[in-house]
């Protein structure tokens, strides 16, 4: 299936090819994108199904996986180059997440950095069973540390006006609407355009979509 699809058809497609993935061990996928394209949602529309049909999902956010303050601006608040590289920790996820479930581990641990509160996490782990699907949501998780990690692995792209539009509303903590899009535009649409020239993660995907219209996704790979 290309080409417009509904929300429906779209969760169900990403469902089925999750359910699809060998169930002897426990199974990485990521849903990444940059962030306002609507990554977060999809994933967990998808995993509701998934789990509904009896796969166990554990939800893992890369959000989570940051490097603290200091690194992550250590380029200015509005680096798009520091952005991409400062901002989150591969290696984190990798010996946390990663590596665990490519052991067939028992467990993997979900969180190693509290964003807000810019300080380190000691989560417990949480259990992975041998089918259970490991799913990381998050920007820039096909980037080089990382594109060969997963077994399935879904990008998300959207229109940048439409990315601004949602961002105003959503990170108004971030100033008026006018710093929020001044932000986006100089580092995380900025970031985003240097990861795909740089890392092409359109080739690293099994699959593309453009949620520029969420309620109308378009399937282009």
């Amino acid at each position: 299936m290309s080409g417009v699809v509904t929300r429906e058809q779209l969760v169900v497609q990403l469902a089925a090819q999750i359910l699809a993935l060998d169930e002897s061990a426990p199974r990485a996928v990521a849903l990444t994108g940059m962030s306002c394209a609507g990554k977060t949602t999809l994933a967990a529309e998808v995993a509701a199904v998934v789990d509904g049909a009896g796969r166990p999902v554990v939800p893992v956010a890369y959000d989570d996986f940051h490097h603290p303050r200091e690194r992550r601006y250590r380029l200015g608040r509005t680096s798009a180059e520091g952005y991409l590289d400062d901002s989150f920790d591969p290696d984190s996820l990798s010996r946390l997440v990663l590596d665990p479930v490519a052991a067939g581990g028992p467990s993997v641990v979900p969180a190693a950095y509290d964003l807000a509160g810019d300080v380190p996490v000691d989560r417990a782990p949480v259990p992975v069973a041998a089918g259970s699907v490991v799913l990381v949501e998050g920007s820039f998780l096909l980037v080089p540390a990382l594109a060969g990690r997963w077994d399935l692995s879904v990008f998300v792209v959207a229109d940048a006006e439409r990315v601004l539009e949602r961002a105003v509303v959503r990170d108004a903590d971030l100033g008026t609407p006018a710093e929020v899009r001044e932000m986006y535009l100089r580092r995380y649409l900025a970031a985003e355009s240097m990861h795909q020239e740089r890392d092409d993660p359109w080739s690293h995907a099994d699959v593309v979509v453009d949620l520029t219209d969420p309620a109308a996704p378009r399937l282009l790979s």
